[in-house]
């Protein structure tokens, strides 16, 4: 028997022909789909997955070279494996159907026994040919994209960021200390802290986020779409979540230790349509060597280290820069630290908003107040419809949906300190996941009073309308 059910498209117009593949592909363990003609069979390849096509050289309609020619044209079936079918031996069509990508022909009548063997080599190579991309393309150790991925995916992603003007976000990551950790554990136990790192940075970061390891303990993320404020929100609350992390590893010697450790981050906002990927990293990377001497563990803006580098040669720098510029340093153990909080003395008291500790959001943002306002602005505009959203969902079983709205409304609650809103989404993601079905109406009875309440604060403190 085969080790996975895999899925083969027959495409001719005999009828005969097509009931005894079937019942040969079957027997054999295929799953089979027939069909009389090439439109069909283009039709199917949108709708399903095929792993291998038995294709007929002759048929009304759009031939089987046509066919394949259309097949290969198409990237959701051009790897797939074509086999073409034909009562002829021309020799001609035997070259021009190899030439058009098919990978083998064979001559109706077919031996059942050779044509097995041909499908089986056929998509043997094909999961080969899968397998080594997948190695060319990803980190041996981490499972993630390697450099040269990372920068192939990047710099297409930019590409598209450019051509409908969205904003893109590139930071560098670089785990704090991490050669110590060899010399004192033993290599095994840096590897695992890398394969731990890399699997939280997979989590915290969104979907279509391109994540790569670019070094030895060097990672970078780039976050299309994305404000710059976003971005450092999104790599704050990473280092956050590494700080507090205890990783008990395995040393060379087979003794378990405890360790915790930290990371210092660069973060860059692409700031013209001409600027490459290599050059957005050296920016990064700029701003992450920043964070690396002036006290490690901690997220830096490559925009504010050169506003920084002006302050000697401009006095135009706005109160809201100088804070910035200030907030680099927090960290810093010499004698320019500063609290964020002293700044907020003189400001009016804090806007009440009910569902929501202040104090949490703003501390995501390290104290600016007015920008923490305005990414309540923003997470209102983007977000006061998705009760109604995940309700039309969970009716109608949609889980791909459900599952989007609650893990992105999870992950914004939680920045803007909406945490009785963060707790219930959490768990309308867990239940989606663990496929709890049955809970989720139940769930959403929890969830939509908590987010309207957190909408209609946020509404009328800041004078919004619908």
């Amino acid at each position: 028997m085969l080790d996975n059910e895999y899925k083969i498209l027959v495409v001719d117009d005999a009828k005969d022909t097509q009931m005894l593949l079937d019942f040969d592909l079957t027997a054999a363990g295929y799953k089979v789909t027939c069909c009389d003609c090439g439109e069909d069979a283009l039709s199917i390849l949108e709708t399903q997955e095929i792993d291998l096509i038995l294709l007929d050289m002759y048929m009304p309609g759009l031939s089987g070279l046509e066919t394949l020619v259309k097949v290969k044209a198409i990237d959701i079936s051009a790897d797939i494996p074509v086999i073409m079918l034909s009562a002829s031996n021309d020799e001609d069509e035997v070259v021009a159907a190899l030439e058009y990508g098919a990978g083998d022909y064979v001559i109706k009548p077919y031996v059942a026994k050779v044509l097995l063997a041909r499908i089986r080599t056929a998509i043997r190579l094909k999961e080969k040919t899968a397998q080594l991309e997948y190695l060319a393309k990803t980190d041996f150790l981490t499972g993630i994209n390697n450099r040269g991925s990372f920068f192939e995916l990047s710099t297409n992603a930019l590409n598209l960021a450019n051509r409908v003007g969205h904003s893109f976000v590139v930071a560098m990551f670089d785990i704090d200390f991490f050669k110590p950790i060899n010399d004192n554990y033993g290599h095994d136990a840096g590897d695992q802290v890398l394969r731990v790192f890399s699997r939280a940075l997979a989590d915290a970061f969104r979907g279509y986020d391109i994540i790569g390891r670019v070094g030895g303990e060097e990672f970078a993320v780039c976050l299309p779409n994305t404000s710059i404020e976003h971005a450092y929100i999104a790599c704050e609350r990473f280092r956050e979540y590494i700080e507090q992390l205890r990783l008990v590893l395995t040393t060379d010697i087979d003794k378990e230790v405890v360790i915790n450790i930290t990371v210092s981050i660069g973060l860059v906002l692409a700031q013209n349509k001409v600027i490459t990927i290599d050059e957005l990293l050296k920016q990064a990377d700029t701003a992450l060597y920043y964070a690396k001497e002036h006290g490690r563990n901690q997220v830096v803006d490559a925009g504010l280290i050169n506003k920084e580098k002006d302050v000697d040669n401009s006095s135009s720098l706005t109160q809201d820069d100088n804070l910035a510029l200030k907030v680099i340093d927090i960290n810093n153990n010499d004698s320019s630290d500063v609290n964020v909080n002293e700044y907020n003395k003189d400001s009016n008291e804090m806007t009440k908003f009910d569902g929501i500790d202040f104090d949490i959001g703003v501390n995501n943002v390290l104290g600016d107040e007015s920008l923490y306002k305005e990414i309540l602005i923003m997470f209102y505009q983007d977000h006061h419809q998705d009760g109604d959203k995940l309700f039309a969902a969970i009716k109608s079983k949609d889980n791909d949906s459900i599952k989007h709205i609650a893990h992105t409304l999870k992950g914004v609650a939680c920045s803007v300190g909406a945490m009785d809103l963060f707790e219930v989404t959490k768990a309308v993601d867990i239940a989606v996941n663990e496929g709890q079905e049955d809970e989720l109406e139940g769930l959403y009875l929890q969830l939509s009073p908590q987010l309207n309440r957190v909408m209609q604060s946020i509404k009328v403190n800041l004078g919004l309308s619908e």
